[in-house]
């Protein structure tokens, strides 16, 4: 039986609060134990990355050094690929197909940002004549970085490859689900030679190990992702002290089909956005907004979608769909087709699984009766979508903006300049037009309203980790 434990200068260290067990979901058996990190333990994570960072063996070793580790530890992630890949598919219960393409992106990452290195030069301004000021950008001290269960290796690389980029000392907490493979990853992030104390990894629950890292005194920023609910007790820590907090939370984004869009490739598009992934992810089209017209002919073509798709094993060949992460999670994706009635919806497809092992849901979707209703406004974070019909392009806008989050959003026609109107009109942080997610490297990520504060993804991940300092040299 694998036991995860700290990472903690340089060392393996068991942790002092308890065991807990790491679940498969897909057979709902025990396939490890992780020791959780005690809230002192904790302290000594962030000791251990203040000492390296003060000392500077990290922090001030030239630019062209850092690149050298992010190139190794990118070649590092591709070598391990397999061994990630397997560990989280047993883990999370995500396909294999879906899987293999997080592990190839968190290798981007680190190229991505070994490339950054070559063009942060600063900037020079000379406005008072006699004086240079020179602005520089410094890495901000020890960050504490949260990581989430759905995409543990990409997510978490996301933070980590700036972070070391610039230079900083981090403390990484990952989801107590997935602590096999975000452990894996840190021991291959770490062997690619970086010196002791500059990542630490900790393991535990949000209110125990979560909460003293978020809450240290000696935690410089912090970056979280996850659901809403531990990111407000993160981000409320964080405010305490006036450390930055960067928080990429959950969404509701709504898939906008319109009357004269190519209808099978919004299907094909909705369909994925809503059930890829297991429907475990916080960038899923949950509420499809279908112009009248079309919309029995639309919802007829996603329900043969979703029949077709085959919910089962998720390392075995020709399965669309894994289980949700837990046995609780399972139980409250079904409990909003057990609501639905009380909403007054209409239950179109989907539910209970007939397979009696591991934690498995059908795809499904249902037809809201009013924008009150639980499914139309709660991040189910499950393949359910929430449906409804509109008459016009102001009535979808409405809709769309109907919403606690605005995450990222999807626009279906053929009319380039209504695509364009409604995407200006959404409350939402990222639009694809005519087109599932894709991710742009070099553009922002994140969302307004409750989907969270900040943006990562680019230069916007470089400000995240870096601090601005301005130097004047009066010459005069």
């Amino acid at each position: 039986m694998t036991q995860i434990n700290q990472w903690i200068d340089g060392e393996d260290v068991v942790g002092k609060d308890g065991i807990l067990p790491v679940i498969n979901p897909a057979t709902g058996k025990e396939i490890g134990q992780l020791s959780e990190a005690s809230p002192e333990q904790v302290g000594q994570a962030v000791a251990a990355a203040r000492r390296s960072f003060d000392e500077g063996v990290w922090a001030q070793t030239p630019m062209t050094e850092r690149r050298a580790f992010m190139r190794r530890a990118a070649e590092a992630i591709r070598d391990n690929a397999t061994a990630l890949w397997g560990k989280q598919v047993e883990e999370g219960g995500m396909i294999r197909a879906h899987v293999g393409n997080q592990i190839q992106g968190a290798a981007n990452w680190f190229d991505y940002f070994a490339d950054f290195l070559t063009l942060e030069a600063g900037e020079t301004y000379w406005q008072f004549g006699s004086a240079t000021t020179l602005v520089e950008r410094e890495p901000i001290g020890v960050c504490g970085l949260f990581s989430p269960w759905n995409v543990p290796v990409t997510l978490t690389a996301i933070k980590l490859a700036p972070a070391l980029a610039a230079g900083n000392s981090v403390v990484l907490k990952p989801s107590e689900e997935t602590p096999i493979v975000t452990r894996m990853f840190t021991d291959i992030v770490n062997q690619a030679g970086l010196p002791k104390g500059v990542v630490n990894y900790i393991n535990g629950r949000g209110q125990v190990s979560g909460a003293a890292l978020a809450e240290h005194p000696d935690v410089d920023m912090v970056s979280f992702t996850g659901g809403h609910v531990g990111g407000t007790a993160v981000a409320l820590a964080a405010a305490r002290r006036h450390v930055p907090c960067v928080m990429e939370l959950g969404g509701k984004s709504a898939t906008i089909v319109f009357e004269d869009t190519d209808l099978e490739a919004a299907l094909n598009g909705a369909a994925m956005m809503i059930y890829s992934s297991n429907g475990e992810a916080c960038l899923a089209g949950s509420r499809i907004l279908v112009h009248e017209s079309v919309a029995e002919e639309f919802l007829s073509g996603l329900r043969e979608k979703a029949d077709a798709m085959v919910v089962g094993d998720p390392t075995a060949d020709g399965t669309h769909m894994g289980p949700m992460i837990t046995k609780a999670h399972q139980q409250r994706v079904l409990g909003f087709y057990d609501s639905a009635a009380d909403d007054r919806d209409k239950v179109l497809f989907g539910g209970a699984a007939s397979d009696g092992a591991g934690f498995y849901v059908r795809p499904g979707a249902i037809q809201v009766a009013s924008g009150q209703s639980r499914v139309w406004r709660e991040e189910v974070f499950g393949p359910l979508a929430a449906v409804t019909t509109f008459k016009d392009e102001a009535e979808a806008v409405a809709l769309a903006n109907d919403s606690d989050f605005g995450l990222s959003g999807y626009i279906w026609t053929r009319d380039i300049g209504r695509a364009m109107r409604v995407s200006k009109k959404i409350r939402t942080g990222t639009v694809l037009i005519n087109s599932g997610f894709m991710r742009e490297l070099n553009a922002p990520f994140g969302g307004y309203k409750g989907s969270g504060v900040g943006r990562e993804g680019g230069y916007h991940s470089w400000m995240n980790f870096t601090e601005a300092k301005t130097t004047i040299i009066n010459h005069g």
